[in-house]
């Protein structure tokens, strides 16, 4: 018999509003339901809050203010009001429902590990009994679409590379468990069946980085950052992207366009500015700003496919600056606890994550957790003896 501990099935349905499968969401009156247990999930976990008295970090804050901001860019510009605010209340939610598990962490580890497990493992089934498509819809930008249990393959990057971190982090939490090891062949299987570009070389990059030595020894924290924000810099700054065609021609099979992206992105640097954003606009609006081709409006143009550059366009440069601070922050921690294998591999997925916001955009709250769990992470590391029982390390 499978006995769950209370706080990991507390945990668990404290999570559901954050899981929502694209096969799920398409159901007659999900959308309401759902967002009616999103409100009720937020209050409870905001009263909980203020009755444990817990307080949150500078950098959890920032989080906050960068979502508060994009809000308000929306409000002012009678953009996508609803939908950006109920994200700002699940952003809230997930960082208050971080920061309260911090004393218990492994039990929402665990709740994580199960949400991951259930949704990924589906999601294969569905893609091995439906190869072709286990569903369609269609719009009028990209014509009939080909989706499973998750959604499009574009899409499952959302699932699978947040999966990816939690499955190994996971096996330092519960060492006798191969649980993580099954999730992770579960994840490279999914994309033997369909997959992404970014998510091949995201989770390459996490994969590669944990299991070569000299990369373990070599790729820390400061040198992600830095290396991040460098090739970042080249490619959509200076658009210097030569150096990339090995890659993206000969093994990605792609053009050195990046699908024309770098014309979406020349578009969103020229409409950010210092202080001012377009908030969350309508999905037309944003089209005809960033789509616009010269000769024709491209309408697949929704976002900026580039985090930071969508991120300015949305809230100006002071949130690219903010959100700089935070991956700062998180990188700083980690780099003080280079030496436990936990600390690095949230480092080598926040360094993955970046990669992937160069040509996709990464404001999923499922892929926010690669960016929030590292900033508490002085609460939640643990050492291993040899008896397998936990040890809390804290930030000197």
């Amino acid at each position: 018999m499978i006995k769950i501990q209370k706080n990991v099935l507390i945990a668990f349905l404290a999570l559901i509003i954050f899981f929502e499968p694209t096969y799920i969401s398409i159901l007659p009156h999900e959308g309401i339901l759902y967002n009616i247990l999103k409100l009720i999930t937020a209050l409870f976990i905001f009263i909980y809050f203020i009755k444990r008295k817990k307080t949150l970090s500078i950098s959890q804050i920032l989080v906050l203010v960068g979502e508060l901001i994009v809000l308000i860019f929306t409000i002012l510009n009678n953009g996508q009001i609803e939908s950006e605010f109920l994200n700002f209340i699940m952003l809230g939610t997930l960082v208050l429902l971080i920061e309260l598990y911090s004393d218990d962490f492994i039990s929402l580890l665990e709740a994580l590990m199960l949400h991951f497990e259930l949704c990924i493992y589906i999601n294969l089934g569905s893609l091995i009994l439906f190869p072709e498509r286990l569903f369609s819809r269609s719009n009028v930008a990209y014509g009939a679409t080909y989706e499973w249990f998750l959604g499009s393959r574009n899409s499952f990057i959302s699932w699978l590379l947040p999966g990816l971190i939690i499955a190994l982090i996971y096996r330092f939490y519960k060492r006798k468990s191969k649980r993580w090891l099954c999730l992770v062949v579960g994840i490279l299987v999914t994309q033997l069946f369909q997959t992404s570009s970014t998510l091949i070389v995201s989770s390459a990059i996490i994969l590669c980085l944990a299991v070569i030595p000299y990369f373990n020894r070599v790729f820390r924290p400061t040198i992600s950052f830095c290396v991040s924000m460098v090739i970042q810099f080249v490619i959509v700054i200076l658009n210097n992207v030569k150096f990339l065609a090995p890659i993206v021609e000969g093994i990605l099979g792609k053009n050195l366009t990046f699908t024309n992206r770098t014309t979406i992105w020349k578009n969103a640097i020229n409409h950010t500015s210092i202080f001012r954003g377009y908030g969350k606009l309508q999905s037309t609006q944003v089209a005809e700003i960033l789509g616009n081709f010269g000769n024709y409006i491209w309408k697949g143009a929704t976002h900026a496919h580039n985090q930071l550059l969508n991120l300015g366009f949305q809230g100006g440069v002071i949130l690219v600056v903010i959100t700089l601070i935070i991956y700062y922050i998180a990188f700083w921690k980690l780099e003080h606890f280079w030496n436990n294998p936990i600390a690095r591999v949230y480092s080598f997925g926040l360094f993955a994550y970046i990669i992937a916001g160069y040509t996709e955009v990464t404001n999923h709250l499922l892929l926010q957790l690669i960016v929030i769990l590292p900033l508490i992470i002085e609460k939640t590391i643990i050492t291993v003896d040899d008896n397998i029982q936990f040890k809390r390390i804290i930030l000197k």
